[in-house]
């Protein structure tokens, strides 16, 4: 337990993927998994064909115009992506659309997010002049509508960082949790009852397996003018270094991010995104294969997890899995110092998502890699525990 008062340190998710071979490397959260070809190859071809240059800071029409069909296709929510202002921007990944929403709407104030949390939700309201608030979930990572309200009540008033925003992200980094209808109509009625803008961080949309389908918390009722959903390609077409995403809202929502995004970083990268437009809608079972390639992972790791003691989260998404670690061990750091020592294996301690000690014995595993190196870390695994 860390003592009252003491800042807790917390695990540099980076710097631990850096000791561990890419062979046992379950740290980052991060597709390994190649590039889908086509877009290797129309990215390859708008470069040789010299259009590398300034584009807008809203992004690539025709990109815009494919992920509005994208949104109507998967979200049932209508993006006009030719409106003025505009209701949707491509951004430099999912980070660029947070940066832009924070200088835009957060600074001098607070957003709420759950804990356990990404770290960079945290990160980027400290870095632009805002604070963070945390709302614990319970040991099932659930909550009640009444705290919740309770906790935004204290908040939302005070004269220092008065509460502005809630940050949804579902399903959840590190935790996979897919929100249910219930916990999202919460949400939407705390946001509504105190006037709070909901930030909803939605890249693993398509890797929902379970019983809650993944529902935009902008389609539920009234939330469409108070709701800027973020979103990104990285994860599900392998290619976080290349930095695209998106955020769309009402337009009057979206605007000043644009002008935030124009000072930050000018545009996104202009050949890339033309290379995602002409792929991006073009196979109408993309998602569907990349959702059934990550169940089956899913399925295979956490059988030979449960195998050696560890008590899964059945998250309902299949990007992570969350983890309790074998119940002889209790430190999630040492146990992964263990494992990187003994086994070349790497995962991310559980407190690297929390302020408190709640989730020091568990782990987030990324499994968002080649079926080879799964199978390999796991037999690594079965020699240093068994």
């Amino acid at each position: 337990m860390s003592e009252p008062g003491v800042k807790k340190v917390k695990p540099d998710i980076r710097a631990i993927t850096r000791l561990v071979p890419p062979s046992g490397n379950l740290v980052q959260g991060q597709s390994e998994l190649p590039i889908h070809p086509q877009l290797a190859a129309e990215a390859a071809a708008v470069i040789a064909a010299s259009q590398n240059h300034y584009g807008g800071s809203e992004g690539d029409a025709n990109l815009r115009k494919a992920v509005a069909e994208k949104i109507a296709r998967y979200n049932a929510i209508d993006v006009d992506a030719d409106a003025r202002p505009f209701e949707l921007m491509i951004t430099n990944g999912g980070t660029g659309a947070l940066i832009g929403i924070a200088q835009a709407y957060l600074r001098g104030r607070s957003a709420l997010v759950f804990e356990p949390y990404y770290p960079y939700h945290r990160r980027i309201l400290e870095e632009f002049g805002a604070k963070n608030e945390t709302f614990e979930l319970d040991a099932n990572l659930g909550f009640e509508r009444d705290a919740l309200l309770a906790r935004c009540k204290e908040l939302v008033g005070r004269n220092e960082f008065p509460l502005k925003a809630i940050i949804v992200c579902s399903p959840a980094n590190p935790s996979g949790k897919v929100m249910s209808q219930a916990e999202l109509e919460a949400i939407a009625d705390v946001a509504k009852e105190l006037d709070l803008l909901v930030i909803s961080d939605e890249v693993y949309e398509h890797y929902v397996v379970g019983e809650n389908p993944n529902t935009p918390i902008a389609s539920l009722p009234d939330m469409r003018e108070r709701t800027i959903t973020v979103n990104s390609f990285s994860k599900s077409w392998n290619i976080s270094g290349w930095r695209l995403g998106y955020a769309f809202g009402k337009g009057e929502l979206i605007a000043p991010i644009n002008n935030a995004a124009n000072v930050i970083y000018v545009c996104p990268a202009t050949p890339l995104q033309a290379a995602l437009s002409k792929v991006l809608m073009a196979d109408g079972e993309y998602y569907t294969g990349l959702r059934d390639k990550f169940d089956a992972k899913r399925r295979a790791f956490s059988e030979g997890l449960t195998e050696l003691g560890f008590d899964i989260y059945n998250s309902g998404s299949a990007f992570y899995i969350w983890a309790r670690i074998p119940q002889q061990y209790n430190d999630a750091i040492a146990f992964n110092e263990m494992l990187m020592r003994d086994a070349g294996v790497g995962m991310t301690p559980g407190s690297a998502f929390a302020d408190t000690d709640t989730w020091d014995a568990h782990v987030r595993i990324c499994i968002a890699r080649e079926d080879t190196i799964l199978e390999g870390a796991m037999e690594k695994l079965r020699n240093a525990l068994k």
